[in-house]
């Protein structure tokens, strides 16, 4: 596997060239979410994937909701042929291979910290936003499912539309998961919330 090699000016780099893309791109971004998450708990992100930006989201989120230290599994292979992000908190995961168990281990690793975030996209590829049920990767419970790194599990569903004007908006609906720690529990719960997402757009 990848492992992640930080370097905060190069995440700032990073950061500042993405808050000028979405002025640029989007109207407008908003976080919509009821739960107030505090310190002294390290979180696990579990994010929609469709899109270029994905990870810019969840860094966003990082900055401006948890205040924590941002790290991202993004597929072996793509990361290879962006290895500069590995400064920016990005590492890989493999699928079907045995470096997965390394990543997910990796992963409870940066979890037991109560600085960090681990978002991981658990559909495992990028789907269309508006396919709202999707199997989940079966690894991704090996990481929700540790209580050894006491962590908070956050679900956060990425909606874009239009309405009436020309550049989009980016509305990220963010909830605090408190069931059981299964991967059939989670995942139930994620599709349920991704559906009252749906719902609350198109009021």
């Amino acid at each position: 596997m990848i492992k992640d090699r930080y370097n905060s000016r190069l995440l700032w780099f990073y950061s500042s060239y993405f808050r000028v893309l979405q002025k640029i791109h989007f109207r407008q971004i908003s976080v919509i979410t009821d739960d107030i998450f505090t310190e002294g708990e390290s979180v696990l992100l579990l994010q929609n994937h469709f899109s270029y930006y994905d990870g810019y989201w969840s860094m966003y989120l990082c900055n401006k909701i948890f205040r924590r230290k941002f790290h991202v599994m993004m597929l072996e292979d793509q990361l290879a042929k962006r290895m500069f992000l590995t400064r920016c908190g990005v590492f890989s995961v493999r699928k079907n291979s045995r470096d997965l168990i390394e990543s997910l281990n990796y992963a409870n690793e940066l979890l037991q910290d109560p600085g960090n975030v681990v978002t991981i996209y658990p559909s495992g590829e990028i789907i269309s936003h508006h396919r709202q049920n999707f199997d989940f990767q079966r690894g991704f419970v090996r990481i929700a499912g540790n209580r050894d790194n006491h962590s908070i599990i956050a679900l956060a569903v990425v909606l874009v539309d239009h309405f009436s004007q020309a550049r989009p908006e980016i509305r990220i609906y963010l909830k605090k998961y408190s069931g059981d720690r299964t991967a059939e529990a989670i995942e139930k719960a994620y599709h349920l919330f991704y559906q009252s997402c749906i719902s609350k757009q198109t009021e």
